[in-house]
């Protein structure tokens, strides 16, 4: 199957993230959410749509973020 770019109704993101709608309006008005790629929203007929690619792209940068925060942690020396 070719990629073709295609267009998530915000609902099915939610459930995707395991997140209420609520909380997907915060993140559009979130900098710190703009600054790990949160994509967009497409405002089509009074709903809200995420580009597929884009969201994908958020999930590798939360990924990448959690893993270097990961490496960080192990590399930190405890205090004594």
């Amino acid at each position: 199957m070719p990629d073709v770019e295609y267009l998530v109704p915000d609902p099915v993101v939610a459930e995707e993230f395991h997140v209420s709608l609520m909380t997907l309006w915060r993140w559009d008005r979130t900098r710190l959410k703009a600054d790990q790629g949160w994509p967009p929203r497409v405002k089509i007929g009074g709903r809200n749509y995420r580009h597929r690619s884009q969201l994908e792209a958020f999930k590798a940068n939360l990924l990448a973020l959690a893993l270097a925060e990961r490496e960080g942690a192990r590399t930190e020396r405890p205090r004594q």
